[in-house]
């Protein structure tokens, strides 16, 4: 197996969803607030809007360090296509799945960036 990229010593990558993201099940709590049972629209359209944000900073991530992956310059495609797939009205889960699928791997040598896009395939599973 190659090395797909390089660590950076620094550790975090900054990359917030605003507030604490709590996901249990199908259910997502946001801050310290608990949800029981389905999200109303209004939560739902937040929750999906931190998630944007999220995708959008790990896409700069990538883009600020492309140099430092194997396969830099797919890895930053791919995050494009995820961040792409966002803006629908109604996101396809299968497919986001699919390009965070082909990110994981790619950034598994900064542990930072790798729970990072582990915590966005969880949301993505958790909302659509």
């Amino acid at each position: 197996m190659s090395d797909h990229g390089t660590h950076r010593p620094e550790g975090n990558t900054g990359i917030q969803a605003g507030r604490d993201v709590r996901i249990e099940q199908s259910m997502v709590a946001l801050g310290h607030a608990t949800l029981t049972g389905t999200q109303t629209p209004a939560e739902h359209a937040e929750a999906v809007a931190e998630l944007r944000t999220a995708v959008g900073l790990l896409l700069d991530e990538l883009r600020r360090n492309e140099e430092h992956y194997e396969d830099g310059a797919e890895l930053v495609e791919a995050a494009e296509q995820v961040q792409t797939e966002l803006t629908r009205d109604e996101p396809r889960r299968n497919i986001l799945l699919r390009w965070l699928g082909f990110i994981a791997p790619g950034v598994q040598a900064t542990a930072s960036l790798a729970s990072d896009v582990t915590t966005i395939q969880e949301s993505v599973n958790a909302l659509f």
